[in-house]
């Protein structure tokens, strides 16, 4: 079994789709495919459904991803001079705010478990700015939404994939999110994020019109408005939420899902990349692991259908909840 075929099957369930992948891994698509023919004959296993376009990772595809992940982990461990400890020095590393309340405490937790010599500093911003100062070399690294434009001199890596979802008040009707979206006033994700401008995206694409009250930078901001029945928002749904979450009621759009993409970028060649990819490690190991969050996506007569990570289960009678104070748009 190859390493590289690992590493490239993780590229494939990190970015979702074969082309994709062979982008990250800077090979092309009929090589991946080869790749993955040649990984499944070794493992006797298939791990996709390719029944589907493009291919998903099937039941056994999506158990092989936290055992491909610590395969590559061990053996990028064989290379350090002097094992783990090896790992050590700052990194300067910029994060967005989502990420910062969401998946970083986790994986900063872990690092200092494994490299107590590894100072990371942290700096929040958008992902627009914190790639412009790693451009400036004021930052060695940064955790951004997938870059838009010149991607020239920069290595990118995905780590997490989030789909993106409507949350509205938790006692909101029980309607679908194109509904939903209908009837209250519209937090907007600000568009100078690049997550903001994929949300705008959408909402051309589905030709969703909306009734845009407020306009607000952080998720945790956006949340807290909704949460206080202040209107509804699209934000993507984390692979790992905040420590303490307000309630809110996520809502899965009909059709295909829209995902941010989550990775670590930083120059290329950098003399601090080392550090860089002992973090992304631990990244890639969260996504890999974490759970899904419950979600509803759709009403069947008195029963709501949760989202999980294995597909659809009824939760049982949907509640009331009340209708809002806000008049419907015309």
């Amino acid at each position: 079994m190859s390493i590289r075929d690992v590493k490239t099957f993780l590229a494939i369930a990190e970015t979702g789709s074969f082309a994709a992948a062979a982008r990250t891994v800077q090979r092309t698509q009929s090589a991946v495919t080869m790749q993955m023919k040649a990984l499944e004959e070794r493992l006797g296993v298939s791990l996709f459904d390719r029944s589907k376009r493009p291919p998903v990772l099937n039941d056994a595809g999506r158990a092989f991803v936290p055992k491909a992940t610590e395969v590559v982990l061990a053996y990028d461990r064989l290379f350090q001079e002097a094992g783990e400890e090896a790992i050590g020095g700052h990194l300067r590393l910029g994060v967005v705010p989502s990420a910062i309340t969401g998946i970083m405490p986790k994986a900063l937790i872990a690092l200092r478990a494994k490299y107590p010599r590894l100072h990371i500093e942290l700096a929040m911003g958008l992902s627009a700015d914190l790639v412009e100062r790693l451009r400036r070399g004021i930052l060695d690294a940064a955790i951004v939404s997938e870059l838009l434009g010149n991607r020239s001199g920069l290595e990118w890596s995905p780590f997490a994939r989030e789909p993106l979802v409507l949350i509205a008040p938790i006692d909101a009707p029980a309607l679908s999110a194109e509904e939903l979206i209908a009837t209250y006033p519209f937090i907007r994700y600000t568009r100078v994020a690049w997550v903001g401008r994929l949300i705008d995206r959408l909402l051309k694409q589905r030709q969703l019109r909306v009734n845009e009250t407020m306009i607000l930078d952080t998720l945790e901001a956006i949340t807290t408005m909704v949460h206080y029945g202040l209107g509804v928002s699209i934000v993507p749904l984390r692979v790992i939420g905040a420590s303490v979450d307000l309630p809110v009621r996520r809502v899965a759009f009909d059709g295909a899902p829209v995902h941010r993409v989550l990775g670590l970028v930083h120059t290329a060649e950098h003399p601090k990349a080392g550090l860089a990819e002992a973090l992304l490690a631990e990244l890639r190991a969260l996504a890999a692991t974490a759970g899904p969050r419950p979600m509803f996506v759709a009403k069947r007569g008195k029963s709501l259908v949760a989202a999980t990570g294995g597909g659809l289960s009824v939760r049982g009678e949907a509640p009331r909840g009340r209708k809002p104070s806000f008049h419907k748009k015309k």
